[in-house]
């Protein structure tokens, strides 16, 4: 008998021998995907894991702190006594937490065509939560608040950071294209279109499948190569590409998340204006392409954490044009102000109490840490 039958065999597959600190690996596709064990390196990574979380969830809190106080500091908040009205306001909110559903929704359904099974209330809770952490300096903080937050329900943490990475693109470039189609649709400012294509370049183009799955390919093998060379355990294992449809059902559903933000915002004008304009379908789509163009570009500023100050100075702008028409403008610039300011501070006050109430959402099934799924090999 030869030496590989001395190894004991198991439903799964061989089971791997630790020899001389490696970790010999079975013909089992999660042994393939496995290459070297390093317990030092491990061990520190644990040790410093909590000291990380602690500073991470100290720089949130400091942020939206910072956010807060940058907003109630601004002169135009306070240029003339209003009293929004409540009922309003929590309709606000509520279509707000609703839009994000859906961006939620297509998150799940990456996860779930690329193989992972985590539950519906683990990625919502990663998700709303995950906001949190746009408020820290540097875009890619709530793509790691995410990644983190799921790691170990089923989801492997590349697949969890590379599928929040897809659908926050996807998002963005929904919000342009809607921008863009609302604005050609309404014969609004014909700069402000402009404005909008150039947005949906940027944040397009990556979320192209030819583009996407070329960069996917280039970070595995990356993280496979530095595995390699540190002796570390990896993850790094192929994930199938992306297909148009699936990009293609993610601008469709996230566009319907950008129609409620549209909704969100005329809610606030009704609010706050004393004498509000009539509800129509043309307003409807006016709001959704303000909003759109003006998330969108606040994003895509990346040294403005959560888009600070570019999303209001040109909300805004867009707004005064909008109330013009019914008062003057010296009456409408500081009311334009007004509305930009308060949607903020009751949109991020809405993330913060929405992350504190998912944040005791169950996120693990028994048995389910630690298993990897079976990934497919491809995703239309």
């Amino acid at each position: 008998m030869g030496p590989a039958s001395s190894r004991p065999f198991t439903k799964a597959g061989w089971k791997p021998a630790i020899h001389q600190g490696r970790l010999e690996a079975g013909p089992t596709r999660r042994n393939r995907c496995l290459q070297v064990q390093c317990p030092p390196m491990r061990g520190r990574f644990q040790q410093l894991w909590p000291v990380a979380k602690t500073l991470l969830a100290v720089a949130i809190v400091g942020g939206v702190g910072w956010q807060f106080a940058r907003l109630l500091d601004n002169p135009e908040l306070w240029k003339r006594e209003l009293e929004p009205r409540p009922a309003w306001l929590a309709m606000c909110a509520a279509l707000y937490v609703a839009g994000f559903g859906f961006s939620a929704g297509f998150w799940y359904h990456l996860l779930r065509v690329l193989g992972a099974k985590p539950m519906i209330s683990a990625v919502v809770r990663a998700y709303y939560i995950g906001h949190l952490g746009k408020y820290v300096p540097g875009k890619a903080w709530a793509l790691v608040l995410r990644a983190t937050l799921l790691q170990g329900c089923g989801v492997r943490a590349g697949t969890a950071a590379l599928t929040a990475t897809y659908e926050t693109l996807t998002t963005m470039a929904s919000g342009a294209l809607v921008a863009v189609l609302l604005f050609t649709l309404h014969a609004l400012d014909e700069s402000e279109r402009w404005k909008a294509l150039v947005l949906l370049t940027v944040a397009g183009v990556p979320i192209l499948p030819g583009v996407f799955n070329r960069i996917v390919d280039r970070l595995t093998a990356l993280a496979r190569r530095a595995a390699r060379k540190q002796e570390a355990n990896t993850e790094a294992a192929g994930l199938p590409p992306i297909g148009y449809r699936t990009l293609a059902l993610g601008l469709a559903l996230t566009a319907c998340g950008w129609a409620l933000f549209g909704l969100s915002l005329g809610t606030m004008i009704h609010a706050v204006l004393p004498s509000p304009p009539a509800w129509s379908l043309d307003a409807w789509g006016r709001y959704t392409a303000f909003i759109a163009l003006a998330y969108v570009a606040g994003f895509l500023t990346l040294p403005a954490p959560g888009g600070l100050g570019v999303r209001e100075l040109i909300l805004q702008k867009l707004l005064e044009t909008e109330f013009t028409p019914l008062m003057t403008a010296e009456q409408a610039a500081p009311l334009a102000a007004a509305i930009a300011l308060i949607l903020r501070l009751l949109w991020t006050l809405t993330e913060v109490a929405m992350a504190v109430g998912v944040y005791f959402l169950p996120s693990e099934q028994s048995g389910i840490r630690g298993q990897e799924a079976e990934i497919p090999d491809s995703c239309p």
